[in-house]
């Protein structure tokens, strides 16, 4: 027998029988539920070019992929999450699909990992896609329908947790910053959501990066006057340009660089902005008092709002849902409304802004320009989410809905009680699978009931030349 001990790739799990059977089961049930919303299953590959993964999805994803040359001498990856392959083969339609598309999938994805996590990590998704439809109706369809296939499992309560993160780059944007320094602020959002040490650490980040650079700017405005002043028709250069030519080209840099002052305005904004988190309608209100407070159009939170009220038309059961202004996602190609499902214990008791014990089940949002990365011609509207399988289990197990499936224990080891027995064993096995009961026929007639009760049999049928048979529960 093999020696026991981790898993090479630890974070890549075996799984026995009763916990495979267990896992195939879940799955079934919320791809049951999906399909009952009209979202249709697709299978797509383990492996693919490394590119498909790249385009849009961010550096923080590009450094947990798992990927390698082929033997073809191609840049290949394992999956690590499946919304770019739907949209990869939504393209390879070629615009033959009627709009809107509702796919659904499930399988393994692959994410390197370390620290607890272990130094790999291979887990299942289940997940669908609206592709083709924006507006707040399939805002709220997605996020309705990531909650209601959970509670068909029994899972209940559940918190849904909403943000926006183009509603936060709308506000942004009015800063006038360069792109660089617009997608700083929003990266750092997580540490500027917990508070003045943290805001600290943000800002002395930018001044590394260059971003905060008030010397070098005053310096180069102060050049820039003294050029001035010099006639522009003297024949004085420096280097091999004119002073004109010096001039012109500072003028471009300082329009280039980023006001420090309009940084550390924005930075404060979006460090108050990131803390606002709570009830939908108190937070939304809230996020126009402070644009209005930082002299900005509030518009951009339009579409936050009349999310909130589509989905109150589905009247959710059980799910608590709050809006967070700090929550941005960790991939890149989101464009709008994005969220997270979270569940747990039904004892679980609020500890701050969470429960203890709750699990994050699920998580999406809109990414409407992920089509024309991926090489389409136009944006389309699309949006989607995923569960992660294992924790979903866990949750199950913890909120005492996980049972084990009834066919599992209803495991038959079928024993001939003589050689001449072996053909009436055979058809009594067949028969008891008929009736949906596992059978298996005994290769000998040693059969001993310890033995059999360890693996895994809940009885024991001893046949009889004729047929006849005698079952002995273990």
């Amino acid at each position: 027998m093999a020696a026991q001990g981790k898993h090479p790739l630890m974070g890549m799990r075996d799984l026995f029988e009763e916990e495979n059977r267990r896992k195939l089961r879940v799955q079934g049930d919320l791809q049951a539920a999906l399909s009952l919303c009209g979202y249709r299953t697709i299978d797509t590959p383990v492996l693919e070019p490394t590119d498909i993964f790249l385009r849009k999805s961010g550096g923080e994803l590009a450094s947990q992929m798992y990927s390698f040359v082929e033997p073809g001498g191609h840049q290949v990856s394992l999956r690590p999450e499946f919304t770019s392959q739907v949209i990869r083969l939504f393209l390879q339609q070629d615009g033959e699909l009627p709009l809107p598309v509702r796919w659904q999938y499930a399988g393994p994805v692959f994410r390197y990992a370390t620290g607890d996590a272990g130094h790999g990590r291979q887990y299942t998704q289940v997940g669908a896609e609206l592709i083709g439809a924006g507006g707040a109706a399939a805002d709220a369809e997605v996020l309705a329908t990531s909650c209601g296939a959970l509670t068909s499992l029994g899972l209940r309560p559940l918190r849904l947790v909403i943000g926006d993160v183009g509603a936060v780059l709308g506000l942004l944007r009015q800063y006038a910053l360069s792109e660089r320094a617009t997608h700083y602020l929003l990266n750092a959002i997580g540490q500027l959501r917990d508070g003045e040490e943290q805001l600290a650490e943000v800002r002395a980040r930018a001044e590394e990066l260059g971003l905060l650079v008030q010397g070098e700017r005053q310096g180069m405005a102060a050049l820039g006057q003294h050029l001035a002043a010099v006639d522009a028709s003297s024949t004085m250069v420096f280097g091999a340009r004119t002073p004109a030519e010096v001039l012109e080209r500072l003028a471009r840099k300082l329009q280039a660089s980023d006001d420090p002052g309009q940084i550390e305005r924005a930075m404060e904004f979006t460090a108050a902005l990131s803390r606002l988190r709570g009830a939908p309608d108190d937070i939304v209100e809230a996020a126009r008092g402070l644009a209005a407070s930082h002299g900005l159009d509030a518009a951009p939170l339009d579409t936050l709002e009349a999310c909130v009220a589509a989905l109150a038309l589905h009247d959710l059961k059980d799910v608590e849902v709050s809006v967070d202004l700090g929550l941005v996602g960790g991939i890149a190609y989101y464009t709008g409304p994005l969220f997270e499902v979270w569940g747990g214990s039904p004892s679980a008791r609020p500890e701050g802004n969470r429960r203890t014990n709750d699990v994050r089940l699920a998580s999406g949002g809109r990414y409407d320009g992920l089509v024309k990365a991926l090489g389409g011609a136009d944006d389309v509207p699309a949006l989607g989410f995923a569960y992660s399988l294992e924790p979903v289990m866990d949750a199950m197990a913890s909120a005492g809905v996980l049972a084990d499936d009834a066919r599992s224990s209803k495991r038959a080891l079928v024993a001939p009680r003589s050689p001449g027995a072996v053909a009436a064993a055979l058809r009594t096995a067949a028969s008891l699978r008929l009736g949906g009961e596992a059978a298996t026929v005994a290769l000998n007639r040693e059969v001993d009931e310890d033995t059999a009760r360890r693996q895994g049999f809940a009885a024991i049928v001893a046949v009889d030349e004729d047929g006849a048979s005698e079952r002995t529960w273990l």
